[in-house]
């Protein structure tokens, strides 16, 4: 090939990349981020930004309830919620419901968080 020309192709060795960003690079961009969720959610550590990211990661799968973050290991959820309404702007609602818990005791009003948008510099995971 004269050295005027420049190859097109991929050198030999290198990866393809879909730079159109189709179904192959959507599908590798949602398993990169699945891989990171994972990772926040398998995290024993007990710091504010780490419980903040769970409860993200949780609410992204659907309403959560206060049991149910406490299952994984998020103590006090009304206030990482409160956190993640007043300091970080996302919107979450509150509804609040009877539920019995893991002994079999009824709580009258337990909470149910429903995130309704994310903030557009939100909390990173």
């Amino acid at each position: 090939m004269p050295k005027s020309q420049k190859q097109h192709g991929p050198a030999e060795g290198a990866a393809l990349v879909d730079l159109a960003g189709g179904h192959e690079a959507t599908y590798q961009n949602e398993q990169a981020e699945s891989n990171t969720d994972a990772a926040v959610l398998a995290s024993r550590s007990t710091a504010t930004a780490v419980q903040l990211a769970k409860v993200m990661v949780l609410l992204r799968q659907g309403p959560k309830t206060t049991m149910e973050l406490r299952d994984h290991s998020i103590l006090m959820p009304a206030a990482r919620i409160f956190q993640l309404k007043r300091e970080h702007g996302h919107t979450i609602t509150t509804e609040l419901l009877p539920l019995f818990d893991n002994q079999g005791v009824r709580h009258s009003k337990c909470a149910r968080y429903h995130l309704i948008a994310e903030a557009v510099s939100g909390v990173a995971t």
